[in-house]
C-alpha cells in the first residue's frame, strides 16, 4: 500500500514538473469563518475554525484554474437533556482568478461554482443535505522565498439547502458558509 501511494505521488509530482514553469500553485491554511445562518450561530456560534486546502494552474497570462476543500465542525450541548448536537460543514469549490505580481508581492481576485454540505446530528437523529452554492474572495500572497509564499485570504461564500421538519428537528432553509479570514502557506511550481 505504502509503495503504491509512493509511486503515485512520484508519477504526479514528476508530470506537474514537466507540465511546471510557474503555472501550478498548491496552498495549505486555516480560517476563522463567520457563519451567516442565524440558527446556526444560535446554537453553535457565530466563529468556527476551518482547515483549507487550495491548488491552482495559471492557464493564460494571469488567469487561473482552482480547486479548493475546506470544512469545519462544531458541537452544542442541548439544554435539560444534557445531548450533544454535532455539525459537519463541507465545501468543495471549483473557480477562476486572476492575479498580479509585483517583486514580492501578489494580489488576487476570484470567483468559484461551490458545493456545500452539511450533516447534522441530534438525539440519535441525522440529517444530510448539500446544495450548489458560489464563493467570491480576494488575497494577498508574499513569496517569503522564489517558489513559497504566504498568503491572506477573505472570502464570502453561500448555498441554501432545505432540511425537512421532524419531531425533533426544526425544517426550514438554511444559509450554508459565510465570511472567511484564512491564512495559507504555499507553494509555487
Amino acid at each position: 500500500m505504502r509503495k503504491s501511494i509512493f509511486i503515485g505521488v512520484w508519477i504526479v509530482f514528476f508530470s506537474l514538473q514537466l507540465f511546471g514553469g510557474d503555472k501550478w500553485f498548491v496552498s495549505a491554511g486555516a480560517g476563522a469563518v463567520f457563519a451567516n445562518d442565524e440558527r446556526f450561530t444560535d446554537l453553535y456560534g457565530r466563529l468556527q475554525f476551518s482547515p483549507e486546502l487550495k491548488a491552482g494552474y495559471v492557464f493564460y497570462e494571469n488567469f487561473y484554474l482552482w480547486l479548493g476543500y475546506s470544512f469545519f465542525s462544531a458541537t452544542y450541548t442541548i439544554p435539560v437533556l444534557l445531548d450533544e448536537a454535532e455539525v459537519n460543514q463541507h465545501s468543495l469549490a471549483l473557480g477562476v482568478g486572476w492575479e498580479i505580481r509585483r517583486g514580492r508581492l501578489q494580489s488576487d481576485f476570484f470567483a468559484a461554482l461551490t458545493w456545500a454540505g452539511l450533516t447534522e446530528q441530534a438525539l440519535d437523529e441525522t440529517f444530510r443535505s448539500s446544495a450548489a452554492g458560489f464563493e467570491l474572495g480576494t488575497g494577498l500572497r508574499y513569496y517569503i522565498k522564489k517558489k513559497v509564499f504566504v498568503g491572506v485570504t477573505f472570502s464570502y461564500s453561500e448555498a441554501r439547502v432545505t432540511l425537512s421538519e421532524t419531531e425533533i428537528h426544526i425544517g426550514g432553509r438554511r444559509l450554508l458558509g459565510g465570511m472567511r479570514l484564512a491564512a495559507n502557506l504555499g507553494l509555487r511550481f
